[in-house]
Formats: C-alpha cells, structure tokens, sequence
C-alpha cells in the first residue's frame, strides 16, 4: 500500500486526480471515468511541479541524507531559501557535487530533497560552518550554498 500512496503523491504533484481502488471489477473504471466516487481519491496540486522539479524529487535516487537543524528548515521551507552548510548538522551516505541528497529533520523525517553542491568527504568538514568559512577550510573557493533554492523540492 505504500508504493499505491507514493504514486499517488508522484501523480497528483503532476497535475493527475488519482483513485486507489480494486482492480478487479473492470466496471470500476467507468464508474472513476464517470466521476463516482469509489476507492480513495487524491486530487490533483492545483499548482503541478515542473518537469525539473518532478525529476529531482521523484527520479534521481538520493545518494545520502543531510539532517537540518530548525533554523534551516523554517528558512527552505518558509522562507524559500538555499540550503547553507551552517544548517547541516549530520551527514550520512556517499555522494558526489550534483548528486540527490534527502534532507532531513531530526526525527529523520525527509522534507526535501535537492542537488548538492559538495562531496560527502566535503560536506563533513564544512556542516555547521558559515559561508565565508569555507574556502578556508576546503582551500578553494567553492560554491556559497550547499542546495541552491533552483534544485531543492519541498515534499
């Protein structure tokens, strides 16, 4: 049942009203066509996300998780802002730069998920730093976010 809801999720964040119902009764597809009501009903997001937004959210497979602290998840989820390294306070998983990542609160609950702009080996050394911080501590200039607000999907 949990990959029906998942589908669902994917579906109606794509602009498709969804029905969960028995696929037995080849009759209960005219009765959906009809409008009936049968089965459990998802409507659709009245606003459907992009096809970019949809690939990172729901094709690229996360190769890691970054877990947040308050301040970072009121700030991309409230406030539409990049994700920061000083926001980051757990790193789990091996990734790449451009790499999906989940990012999570610390009841382990995934609220987003985003590309990232740093390696795993990288992001443990610069979690919990300021921006300015960072080309001291990896010895470049690297980029000021971790997620960029353009490649974070709140779920």
């Amino acid at each position: 049942m949990i990959t029906k809801i998942e589908a669902a999720r994917i579906a109606t964040a794509s602009g498709v009203r969804t029905v969960i119902t028995d696929g037995k009764h080849p009759a209960n597809l005219q009765k959906i066509l009809t409008g009936e009501a049968i089965g459990t009903q998802f409507e659709p997001q009245s606003r459907p996300v992009n096809s970019r937004r949809h690939w990172i959210a729901n094709v690229l497979v996360p190769m890691g998780k970054l877990y947040l602290d308050s301040g970072a998840i009121k700030a991309i989820k409230e406030g539409g802002k990049s994700l920061l390294a000083a926001g980051v306070i757990k790193v789990e998983g091996e990734f790449n730069p451009h790499d999906s990542v989940q990012l999570c609160d610390n009841n382990h609950q995934e609220i987003a998920r985003g590309l990232v702009n740093y390696s795993s080996s990288q992001m443990l050394r610069i979690k919990g730093c300021h921006s300015e911080q960072i080309p001291e501590i990896l010895g470049y200039a690297g980029a000021e976010t971790v997620i960029h607000r353009d490649n974070l999907v709140i779920l």
